[in-house]
């Protein structure tokens, strides 16, 4: 007995020595590596340009909805960074996607790392986490206990990322695992509900008359743009068109409305979507995307009992009355609809039970199964609330360690609309990682403009000026050097 307890302690004693020993040989060597590329660096600035390669993670706010092609703050950043400091090259990849959630953040994460090899991070997330329930873990935290296992996991995991070993282990298990396992994105989603429930494909119109083709090309470009999420540009092609838009052309009515949604002018998608129903009061479609765009308009409206999701339930209901029984995807989406609102007005029983009615026609729904379990004999009070917060305080802090593992500065910021504090700057706080209080800019701002100078219509998104006021709220932290890349 005494020889295998004698056994068992040499070995654990050896592994200690040969993991301090590991441990030595990884400093040292980067220690070595650390003094190369210092010294590679001062080489290549006398012969070009070191590049600085920065990724921007997020959701709308980072894709840029609210202004046009080109105008997010990604791209107005990168070209106040390369205006003004003239010894580096900054290139800057925006990979925000409208209604992402920090959990598809976290689970994307390393493959952004692989494919763009970032020097810096920067993110902006957590809007959508109680909307947005695509592979979100938030279920979870209704646990205590797992309240508690997820809080003592963050702590070891932040512990053992000092230690070299420790973070070559991390690093060989994570890409293993980003090879092997699919990665999760809203294309992915799209792509796979597209295929089970197709969408009933728009007829394309036949104009006839002297400009008959010059009108198609114009469509098809504006078309084109919007597939592209360019929408001010297909507005602009749009209003050059020859004879304009018919709103009575369905097709046309649908390009109209879609290039006014997906910049967040709501209120103009109503009207046109109007104009049409008012002699098509039975399309089902139509009256799906009017109560689309109304939901969305009470979303931005910030209250919780308001007439916008009113209507916009009214109008869900009617649609399903009206639908081709055939139309699955139609059904569905009126399901989803419907039970979203009830849950954004408190009504959780009744979003459960729209979700379970979209379960029967989905029943493999990844974000219909994860939502019924969220409202499941719940409220929305502020436990719900403390969920989400604590959802988000999880995934931020694991998405720093992950980018501290990978030795990638990571900067965070907060949203045009935050307030000063918050969960953001908390974290950055304990994590000691730099914070760009946007929040902070924007309400100095507001004390010189108004809301229609730095904001879209649907006043949560910003405009082009907005956006660059991000940028350069960020360039200035830039040149505070608090990034540690110069």
């Amino acid at each position: 007995m005494i020889a295998r307890k004698q056994k068992i302690l040499l070995v654990l004693v050896s592994l200690a020595i040969s993991l301090l020993f590991i441990e030595s040989i990884a400093r040292l060597a980067g220690v070595i590596y650390t003094a190369y590329r210092i010294r590679n660096k001062h080489v290549t600035t006398q012969t070009e340009k070191p590049i600085i390669k920065i990724i921007c993670l997020g959701d709308s706010f980072t894709f840029g909805m609210g202004a046009g092609s080109g105008q997010g703050y990604p791209d107005q950043l990168e070209k106040i960074l390369n205006e003004n400091i003239q010894d580096k090259k900054f290139i800057i990849f925006n990979r925000g996607i409208p209604g992402n959630n920090s959990s598809m953040v976290l689970k994307n994460l390393v493959g952004n790392i692989n494919t763009y090899r970032p020097d810096i991070v920067f993110l902006l997330i957590g809007s959508n986490d109680s909307t947005t329930l695509s592979d979100s873990d938030c279920y979870l935290f209704k646990s205590l206990s797992f309240d508690k296992i997820a809080s003592f996991s963050l702590e070891l995991d932040a512990l053992f990322s000092n230690l070299k070993t420790y973070k070559m282990i991390k690093i060989v298990t994570l890409n293993l695992k980003n090879k092997f396992m699919h990665k999760v994105d809203f294309e992915d989603i799209d792509a796979q509900e597209e295929l089970d429930y197709p969408k009933v494909k728009i007829p394309q119109s036949n104009y006839r008359g002297p400009n008959s083709k010059q009108k198609e090309r114009y469509l098809r470009l504006a078309e084109s743009l919007c597939s592209e999420n360019k929408f001010s540009d297909a507005e602009k092609i749009i209003a050059d068109m020859p004879e304009g838009i018919d709103l009575q052309d369905r097709r046309e009515c649908v390009l109209l409305s879609d290039i006014y949604s997906g910049q967040g002018k709501y209120d103009s998608a109503i009207n046109i979507i109007k104009i049409y129903i008012q002699d098509n009061p039975e399309d089902a479609q139509f009256i799906f995307r009017l109560g689309e765009n109304y939901y969305y308009l009470g979303e931005n409206n910030g209250t919780v009992n308001n007439e916008d999701y009113q209507q916009a339930a009214e109008l869900f209901r009617r649609s399903l009355s009206c639908a081709d029984p055939s139309d699955l995807r139609l059904k569905i989406d009126n399901y989803s609809y419907l039970a979203r609102t009830y849950f954004a007005q408190g009504d959780n029983v009744s979003a459960q039970r729209m979700t379970g009615e979209a379960l029967k026609i989905r029943p493999n729904n990844r974000f219909l199964r994860q939502f019924k379990r969220v409202i499941s004999e719940s409220r929305q009070t502020e436990q719900e609330k403390e969920i989400f917060r604590k959802l988000l305080y999880y995934n931020l802090s694991r998405i720093i360690n992950l980018c501290q593992v990978y030795n990638i500065r990571i900067v965070l910021l907060n949203y045009p609309n935050e307030g000063k504090g918050g969960i953001r700057a908390e974290i950055a706080h304990k994590y000691k990682i730099p914070f760009v209080d946007i929040g902070d800019e924007f309400a100095q701002a507001l004390s010189k403009y108004s809301r229609k100078d730095l904001f879209s219509s649907d006043q949560a998104h910003p405009n082009s000026n907005g956006y660059r006021i991000m940028a350069e709220t960020i360039f200035k932290a830039f040149t505070a050097q608090k990034f540690g890349v110069f």
